[in-house]
């Protein structure tokens, strides 16, 4: 099943994907006795109702066809959007300029604020701050149900689905003091830019998706292909990354899980690569569609 959102920004409401068509969510719930469900709640009970939802949804009379109606995020509204950082050896080893490179005893974890996501075709804004904006292209775990300490055998049972993600950071707004003291590293600030999380185009169900761990994984700038990889290249696996960031943070229905990302960022291009307005993205996972994102420069104030 594909989940996705629909309507304006910021105001958008959950409905499923049929062929070429949103299916509202809201009228099929309402019909079995469920009234007022945004999408974290709809996550957090995805097991008792996904069977219903299905069936309800393939002999809807509303269909709204995809071609006329904007998607946003797929889950517009998460408590947490978290970020597994330096989780693809490619990828650690491109930063550290060698083959084989240390990788971290446990997945950085960064907080990218939950405002930032936005939908498939919504623009980019390259913030005035950055003139070093980078693309990562990554697998988005969402998570259903809620849990602390979650250990890693039971981890898959607290997974809704997964998604096309981009970890927008502005590398310059991260290491801009990093010559001074390595604690000066500036994550949140370059990670938490307004439009930073483009995400979508749906969330598909855990049932859709037998091994998260054997997808292509693939990201285009201007028609030019940059990242091609496999989400196999994970150092730590996804029951892992939630047993491991469910130690230290209780995690929620809708919360979202940022994978990491394979070798080919902007930045490690030669020479180095970054987004301007006018640049688009394109975005590729296996099972999971196609992310296109437009750039912008934000306007001068």
């Amino acid at each position: 099943m594909k989940l996705v959102s629909f309507g304006p920004q910021r105001a958008e409401r959950p409905g499923v994907l049929v062929d070429d068509t949103v299916v509202p969510l809201g009228p099929l719930l309402v019909r079995r006795g469920f009234t007022d469900l945004d999408t974290n709640a709809v996550l957090a009970l995805l097991p008792f109702l996904q069977e219903e939802i299905e069936k309800a949804s393939a002999d809807a009379a509303e269909r709204i066809p995809v071609a006329g109606v904007r998607l946003g995020p797929p889950v517009p509204r998460p408590e947490k959007v978290i970020v597994a950082g330096g989780n693809y050896q490619s990828h650690v080893d491109e930063a550290a300029g060698r083959k084989n490179a240390p990788s971290p005893s446990e997945p950085l974890v960064v907080f990218k604020p939950s405002n930032t996501v936005i939908g498939p075709g919504d623009a980019l804004v390259r913030s005035a701050e950055t003139e070093q904006l980078d693309y990562e292209t990554e697998l988005a775990v969402v998570i259903g149900r809620g849990g602390y300490r979650i250990p890693r055998g039971r981890a898959y049972d607290h997974v809704a689905g997964y998604m096309i993600s981009n970890d927008v950071t502005a590398r310059d707004l991260a290491f801009k003091d990093v010559h001074l003291h390595p604690m000066f590293a500036q994550l949140t600030r370059a990670k938490g830019i307004p439009t930073g999380c483009p995400t979508g185009p749906w969330l598909v169900t855990r049932d859709e998706i037998p091994d998260p761990h054997d997808l292509r994984i693939r990201c285009w700038v201007n028609g030019e292909l940059r990242q091609d990889g496999r989400t196999s290249e994970m150092i730590v696996d996804v029951p892992g990354l939630i047993e491991s960031i469910s130690k230290v943070v209780e995690l929620s229905p809708g919360d979202v899980i940022l994978t990491g990302t394979t070798t080919g960022c902007g930045a490690f291009q030669d020479p180095p690569s970054y987004l301007f307005g006018g640049d688009r993205l394109r975005m590729e996972i296996t099972g999971l569609g196609v992310l296109e994102t437009p750039i912008v420069d934000e306007v001068a104030r």
